[in-house]
């Protein structure tokens, strides 16, 4: 099993959170904006039709091999952090 983590800026265009895993995975992602929601989904996600994300709240998904997540925002330089813990 590996864990890895990181940040990302997100603003108002789609923004994939982390790379893909060949591996089924759980990723861990926490908004840190205090001000502005994110919004989750795959490689189409809108603030229209995203899962939101409010502010300061996290999420843990389960993901499967090669499946991606993104992430946009309705405002600009939007901080979010990831965990992954990727299964063997």
């Amino acid at each position: 099993m590996a864990i890895t983590s990181g940040q990302i800026t997100v603003g108002t265009s789609r923004s994939q959170v982390d790379g893909c895993s060949h591996n089924p995975s759980r990723l861990h992602v926490h908004n840190n904006d205090n001000t502005n929601d994110l919004f989750l989904g795959g490689a189409t996600v809108t603030t229209s039709n995203g899962l939101r994300l409010a502010k300061l709240e996290s999420i843990e998904l389960e993901l499967n091999p090669g499946e991606a997540l993104y992430a946009i925002s309705a405002g600009g330089s939007h901080a979010v952090s990831w965990l992954r813990q990727t299964m063997d």
